[in-house]
């Protein structure tokens, strides 16, 4: 069944400079806010396990949750900013984030911790799209939009689990006030209700799911920049969901805020490979990320029978900044060559290979290091994305990417 068009979006950013950039700032603000939610739960993972009886891979399929809301999302939303407009769309993004702080403060068993990790995802797969979306109609820039979008997005998940590893580590109920903080945090972010919409209705909204979809012409190059961002994800991945599961089988640590240390050398790593390697070309970016995840990951495979959190830390930052400049690339290059009227289909598509790339690996080495040794299966799943990242590079320099439509 052929999927129906999409009414080409008219831009209607706001006229007045001042007022562009508060909008700019909320939208920023919002999607650093939601990604917050993706790796607070990072620190307490040990936690869950131990009250719990949760295995390995029981975590990893409650950190998996996540990216199964955002898919849901995806697939089902991926193009609603398109036919509705972007704060219509993001706005009850922000409302369903909340909802999951509230679960998680208030119910500390696996059947919470799973609805509220859904939840969470549902809101931020809402949002991605809509708002790098949104961000590119502000700045009349995709370019700046996809680095401002995915800056903010790796900053959120190295800050949150860095907090919540402050907040467990030092200050009381710590399964409850970590939530408590995300959930004023997101509150700001309602104050988009008083920002002008950036895309101008032409008749009633009308809501028509839609199927993820790529435009036909720029499927050899999405392929190639999908296959980096599953690499990547599943790189900072594995860092949030088991970092615990490492550090205290192969390097003996016990530190909750340790675990939040690692998860942010990791993604502000990638935040910051991003700024500065924004003035390179996307494909010189996605290859040199996809050089990088790999030297990372031997770091990191390195460390855990030298018994080295200095290893440990530096193949993470290696990786991380890896994976930031893969994800920026590979962002630019799509949102950039999509169609006007497709930006949000073609960008939410790219969201979800990143957000496969956070559940099938994870799910993958939990249920490794349950059968194999946790060195065995740490070089297993290196030597997985490393030929992950061989095709990229490869399918990357074969293409000469078309023009930006």
């Amino acid at each position: 069944m052929p999927t129906p068009k999409p009414r080409t979006p008219a831009p209607s950013a706001p006229a007045g400079p001042e007022r562009r950039t508060a909008a700019v700032r909320t939208v920023t603000y919002i999607v650093f806010t939601l990604l917050l939610g993706g790796t607070v739960p990072t620190p307490m993972y040990s936690l869950y396990a131990q009250r719990l009886a949760l295995t390995p891979v029981v975590v990893s399929a409650v950190f998996a949750a996540f990216a199964v809301g955002a898919l849901c999302a995806l697939m089902l939303f991926g193009s609603l900013s398109d036919q509705i407009g972007r704060r219509a769309t993001i706005v009850p993004a922000v409302c369903l984030a909340l909802a999951g702080c509230v679960v998680f403060a208030c119910f500390h068993t696996l059947p919470g911790i799973i609805a509220g990790r859904l939840l969470t995802g549902l809101s931020v797969g809402l949002a991605n799209g809509a708002a790098t979306a949104c961000l590119g109609e502000l700045f009349q820039d995709r370019g700046r939009a996809a680095l401002t979008s995915s800056v903010a997005n790796m900053l959120g998940l190295g800050t949150g689990a860095l907090l919540s590893g402050v907040l467990v580590q030092y200050l009381s109920a710590p399964l409850t006030l970590s939530y408590l903080v995300l959930g004023a945090l997101l509150l700001p972010g309602l104050g988009l209700l008083l920002m002008p919409e950036t895309v101008r209705r032409e008749g009633p909204a009308r809501f028509r799911p839609q199927r993820l979809g790529v435009p036909a012409q720029m499927r050899t190059v999405f392929t190639a920049m999908a296959v980096a961002v599953f690499g990547s994800f599943a790189l900072l991945g594995l860092l949030a969901a088991l970092a615990g599961k490492f550090l205290v089988s192969g390097l003996h640590i016990t530190s909750h805020l340790m675990v939040g240390v690692v998860a942010f050398c990791a993604f502000s790593s990638a935040a910051a490979a991003q700024l500065v390697g924004a003035r390179l070309a996307p494909r010189v970016g996605s290859v040199a990320g996809m050089v990088a995840v790999p030297v990372g990951l031997g770091l990191f495979v390195a460390a855990l029978p030298a018994a080295s959190l200095a290893l440990f830390l530096v193949g993470s930052v290696i990786g991380g900044a890896g994976s930031g400049l893969a994800f920026r690339a590979g962002l630019a290059m799509v949102s950039h060559q999509a169609p006007p009227d497709r930006v949000g289909q073609v960008v939410s598509s790219y969201f979800a290979s990143a957000y496969l790339g956070l559940t099938v690996p994870v799910l993958g080495i939990g249920v490794m290091v349950m059968e194999l040794p946790l060195l065995t299966s740490a070089l297993v799943f290196a030597v997985i994305i490393s030929l992950l990242a061989a095709l990229s590079i490869t399918v990357t320099v074969a293409t000469r990417p078309r023009a930006a439509a």
